[in-house]
């Protein structure tokens, strides 16, 4: 990455999960596709791989990927990738009787996202317009760039989507230290 490539776009930190136990796939799955549609992203299952049994479980590697176009200028991506280990189909009978089939085994989740700027490369026309588009970048917005649109990305978005995945898993924790920063109580 080249030093002029800072202002084209801008990284979170990756947040992750690991959780060995029983847990509903389909639901997990549904629901996490649900928050993205939600909140208006579009969402791509880049890669799936189900890899071949061993005598300890199946093997599944998901690598999502969602993305918004926030302003004209710029778009938020959220890149996901989760990877099941050991996992195998498990008959569980609920309170009232019926029958519904989870997945037992440990599951690793990565959630991460950086903002985009200039995703539709109009700037890169010409040399001229990629050094103007370094110094709109690096002297106009750099504050936008790293108050707003990055603190959006972050708390608004990738956390509370951690701790969606975090509650569907019944994880000990109930909520996340910056679920009250958007300023919507709930």
């Amino acid at each position: 990455m080249k030093a002029s490539d800072v202002y084209v776009q801008s990284a979170t930190p990756t947040v992750y999960i690991r959780y060995k136990g029983v847990w509903d796939m389909e639901d997990l799955y549904l629901t996490m596709v649900d928050y993205l549609r939600g909140r208006k992203f579009k969402f791509h299952e880049k890669i799936y791989k189900h890899k071949h049994p061993s005598p300890f479980g199946v093997e599944r590697q998901y690598i999502w990927q969602a993305e918004r176009k926030e302003e004209e200028y710029i778009e938020f991506v959220i890149d996901i990738y989760f990877h099941t280990y050991d996992a195998h189909d498990v008959e569980v009978v609920m309170k009232d009787g019926t029958s519904k089939t989870f997945t037992k085994g440990r599951i690793w989740m990565e959630f991460k996202g950086h903002v985009t700027y200039d995703h539709e490369k109009r700037w890169e026309r010409s040399a001229f317009y990629a050094q103007l588009r370094n110094f709109y970048n690096k002297y106009i917005i750099k504050k936008r760039m790293d108050q707003i649109w990055w603190d959006r990305l972050w708390y608004r978005e990738i956390y509370p989507l951690h701790d969606l995945v975090r509650r569907q898993l019944k994880m000990e924790s109930e909520g996340y230290e910056h679920r009250y920063w958007t300023g919507v109580h709930r």
